[in-house]
């Protein structure tokens, strides 16, 4: 479709928000493909467990430092433009990782070329298609009103749930063709999303003129509650997830390492299809204000933490991810739906972007902190994160959270 047919469209309508859903579906998908494709063939290649470590780190920390410099960028390049840079960030990065496996399955490459090949592999993923997310969230932000944005948000929010879902199914149905097949069709997905951004998501109208672009620590400062709590909530998430399998063999006693998969794989899945129902159907029906969510999802999410203590039983796992599943459900797209209310609509790509950066942020550090806590005791990474959320939540009775009927006018 024609730049100049584009422009005579209203953008925002269901097939541009679905055209962003399937592109971040689909990069929720390569998250997934990461950990079940990647780890195992690194480990059968001979790579030690530090590199295997490095190189699934590295991409966050790229994000964690380029969605904020995307999210500025769309402000000027426009939000498709950035949209389908990131997409095809995500397509040769992951392209390029398992080219790079397989030269090392085949033996030409070894040691350290082959590390440093998917190191900078994982490292162009990073840099590029750190830009999707903050793209898609500021294209929301663009395309609904103050009564409407936490319903968008949940939308882009549900995404990551879905491909958490889709990407194991994906990658065992596909790994029966060959076992790195599934990292070459993400990446001809990520290239399929590009060309259908490009071609036919509606540019919204831009809100950028001649004034002096909007500054980085103004807009930090305007929304550090709401970066504050996606920190949290990742930190929180990470965390347990990293303990998961620890609690599994130590408190449910379950000693098969193909039984302890199974069950922490189980206690995800669950928790996946809580978040998605309740982002993909409940908030969008049900518009409660963002400062009553903020309010009571973190003193929810702790308080759903604490039995984790005295699980007895995979049903006690299983209960209690669910409901981690519904407190994150509530949490997240009110988090950046507060944040979008408080920035003027020029201020929204910066936002995006440093919204995108937060999580990665927590991720970064949530797992590390959890392993060397669990070492210690293994009710303490619980105490702490129940301990963060529920501080978190209480905090949020002290910030002035704008409600959607009065966002317009407290941000212009």
């Amino acid at each position: 479709m024609s730049e100049a047919k584009l422009e005579t469209i209203v953008a925002g309508s269901k097939r541009d928000r679905g055209i962003l859903l399937a592109g971040l579906i689909t990069y929720g998908i390569g998250q997934t493909l990461l950990y079940i494709i990647f780890a195992p063939l690194g480990k059968q290649i001979g790579m030690p467990e530090w590199q295997i470590g490095t190189i699934i780190s590295i991409s966050n920390l790229a994000i964690l430092f380029a969605a904020p410099l995307w999210g500025r960028k769309s402000d000027s390049m426009g939000r498709r433009a950035v949209f389908v840079i990131g997409m095809l960030g995500y397509a040769a990065g992951y392209l390029g990782l398992a080219l790079g496996i397989q030269a090392g399955v085949a033996g030409v490459l070894i040691g350290l070329p082959l590390f440093l090949s998917l190191f900078a592999a994982r490292l162009l993923y990073g840099c590029l298609a750190g830009a999707a997310q903050p793209a898609a969230q500021a294209y929301i932000a663009d395309t609904t009103d103050e009564s409407s944005r936490a319903q968008g948000m949940a939308l882009i929010a549900a995404s990551g749930g879905l491909g958490t879902i889709i990407g194991p199914v994906f990658a065992r149905a596909l790994a029966e063709i060959g076992p790195l097949f599934p990292m070459y069709a993400a990446a001809a997905l990520g290239l399929l999303a590009a060309v259908w951004a490009q071609f036919n998501l509606v540019e919204p109208a831009r809100h950028v003129t001649d004034e002096k672009p909007a500054g980085m620590v103004k807009v930090f400062a305007k929304i550090f509650p709401y970066l504050l709590g996606w920190f949290v909530v990742f930190f929180v998430f990470t965390e347990i997830q990293t303990i998961a399998t620890f609690m599994v063999a130590d408190k449910l006693d379950v000693a098969e390492t193909r039984d302890q998969i199974r069950v922490v794989g189980n206690a995800f899945f669950f928790m996946a299809i809580v978040t998605v129902i309740m982002q993909v159907i409940v908030m969008q029906k049900w518009k409660l204000q963002p400062r009553v969510l903020l309010r009571t999802a973190f003193i929810v999410f702790g308080l759903i933490l604490l039995p984790m203590t005295a699980m007895t039983s995979t049903t006690d796992m299983y209960l209690i991810f669910a409901a981690m599943g519904f407190a994150v459900s509530l949490a997240m797209p009110s988090l950046s739906s507060a944040a979008s209310l408080s920035v003027g609509r020029r201020e929204q790509g910066v936002a995006a972007g440093l919204l995108a950066a937060a999580p990665t942020c927590g991720m970064v550090f949530g797992p590390m902190i959890g392993g060397v806590l669990y070492g210690a005791g293994p009710e303490y990474p619980i105490w702490l994160g129940a301990g963060m959320v529920i501080l978190t939540g209480v905090y949020f009775w002290f910030v002035r959270i704008p409600e959607a009927a009065a966002a317009d006018a407290s941000s212009s």
